[in-house]
This record gives C-alpha cells, structure tokens and sequence, in this order.
C-alpha cells in the first residue's frame, strides 16, 4: 500500500509541475517583452545569417589570433583578450551589483594560479542562489558580440574593421563562463 501512495504521490506531483508549467509557458508567451524579445532574436538571426564570408572570416580569424596567442605566453594573451576579460568581468560585476553581493572592483592584472593565469576576477558575497545568475553572467556577452558584429564590424574598413573584429572575438571568446566561475 505504501509503495502505491508514493507512486500515486509521483505520478500528482509530476502531473501538477506539467500543469504549472504549461500555464506559465501560456503566461510568458503572452508577455509583451517575451514577444518584443522573440522579435528581436528573430532579426538578429536573420541578419546574422546575411553577413558576408568576408566578415564571418575575420571573426573566425580573430578568435583563432587570441587562442593562438595563448602559445606565445601569458602577456600576449592576456593583452589579445583583454577587451574580452574587461567585458566578462564587468558582466560579473554590474550582475553582482544588481543582486547586492557586495561585489570588488574587477581586478584585471593577470595572476598565475595553481591550474594556469587568471587574467581577471571579481570576488563577492552571496549565496548559491545569487551566485549562479552572478556565475552565469557572461552569456550576455554572445548578444552583444553579435550586436558588434552587425553595427560595427560589418560597415568597417581598413584598420577599423581589424580593431572591430579582434574585440568582437575577445567578447565571443569570453562570453563562456570561466572555469573559476
């Protein structure tokens, strides 16, 4: 009889988060921001996909120019991705801001550790619940190295097009969370 309640139990538990989350995927597709957001990703994409080979190129090229330089020591790497670590820590750090975690100034002098270098960091008080949005922070960088490519890198040339490449890169590049994250 037990094991048959706590079947039973499962099986309403289960059916009720269903239900719940139904009605909150109805509720959200709803909301006019979930629409405005949807729009807009779907334009993004649209106009990522019309970017030109050469563009594409340079990004990729940009991205492999900072994985690369970590061959050639700490220093050049961390110059290579330094518009990159800026922006991922800044990420931690506005989130950390907003959920007041009591976060440090990023720190962006480079620093060796027991497993590498850390070419930044932003230390802050929270708990599991805020860090994990403070963690997770530098997603937000894939829109906005997205945004540079359509608004800056795209219409460049010459010299403006190289400088605008390398930093969207160094934002693709540090739009994953670190391994410390």
């Amino acid at each position: 009889l037990s094991r048959q309640a706590s079947i039973s139990g499962r099986r309403y538990l289960r059916r009720s988060l269903n239900t719940v989350t139904a009605m909150m995927a109805a509720v959200l597709e709803q909301a006019p921001c979930v629409q405005q957001l949807n729009a807009w990703m779907t334009g993004v994409v649209g106009e990522l996909a019309a970017v030109p080979p050469a563009v594409a190129i340079a990004l990729l090229s940009a991205l492999l120019l900072i994985r690369a330089s970590s061959r050639l020591g700490m220093w050049p790497y961390a110059l290579m991705a330094w518009p990159g670590t800026l922006a991922h820590e800044l990420a931690h750090f506005s989130v950390a801001v907003l959920l007041r975690a009591q976060p440090s100034f990023p720190s962006l002098t480079p620093q060796r550790t027991a497993h590498g270098w850390r070419l930044g960091s932003v230390t802050f008080r929270a708990g599991w619940l805020r860090s994990v949005p403070i963690a997770l922070a530098p997603f937000a960088l894939l829109p906005l190295s997205a945004w540079w490519v359509l608004t800056w890198l795209q219409p460049a040339s010459g010299g403006w097009f190289v400088m605008h490449a390398w930093i969207a890169a160094a934002l693709l590049s540090a739009s994953l969370p670190s391994s410390a994250d």
